[in-house]
């Protein structure tokens, strides 16, 4: 599957009109009802367990809680220490099918959407950069009696491939996130002009972003 991972957003690689999509998904996020807001069964079972499981592993070393936001569909747990953050993102929006969870690792402004999407990369992208011969993607969303047993083992993947992060050797997350720049394109933008018919540009701050980061 040829997909790009931008912390909680999962993108398309030939995506046209990927600027105005993610605009439209925070417009959608924002005027959002109530039963979208209320944390789901599943959601709030699976974010108990990352805080027990991962965020007490990260907590050794040195990270500490910054925030968390549970939804019925979507779990967002942030960790920082000073520059660097980990974010344990997961979701089971239909959009996002098949359903899934990521650990992404990131250093700056974990808020700020431009700078996260650019200057963050998921675990299993680290993952190949140390190990390219082994298995790496999105973990699956668990549920049930799955939920520990997932975490436990994306747990242990952080302490094998993302140690040197946790310790703050950030060597192989660089690696990785000018390799993933490199690969992506900016933000496209498509305007209509009065015929009815549509021109394509770059997002001025994500070229930006791109220059700086790859």
């Amino acid at each position: 599957m040829n997909t790009q991972t931008c912390g909680d957003l999962r993108v398309s690689a030939n995506l046209k009109v990927r600027h105005m999509g993610i605009l439209d998904f925070f417009r959608r996020n924002k005027n959002s009802d109530n039963s979208d807001k209320k944390p789901s069964p599943e959601h709030i079972a699976f974010s108990e367990s990352a805080k027990k499981i991962i965020g007490s592993t990260v907590e050794q070393f040195g990270f500490k809680f910054h925030r968390q936001e549970v939804k019925s569909w979507q779990t967002t747990i942030i960790y920082r220490k000073s520059e660097q953050y980990i974010k344990i993102s997961g979701s089971t929006h239909l959009r996002d099918n098949p359903q899934h969870y990521n650990v992404v690792l990131g250093e700056g402004d974990s808020e700020d959407f431009s700078e996260w999407d650019w200057n963050s990369v998921a675990l299993w992208r680290l993952k190949q950069t140390i190990d390219p011969k082994a298995k790496a993607k999105e973990y699956a969303f668990p549920h049930g009696d799955s939920i520990a047993y997932s975490l436990t083992n994306a747990k242990n993947e952080i302490l094998k491939y993302g140690q040197p992060f946790l310790m703050g050797d950030l060597t192989f997350f660089y690696e990785t996130r000018k390799k993933q720049t490199q690969n992506r394109e900016p933000y496209k933008i498509n305007t209509p002009d009065k015929d009815g018919n549509y021109k394509t540009t770059y997002d001025q701050k994500s070229l930006e972003q791109k220059k700086k980061y790859s």
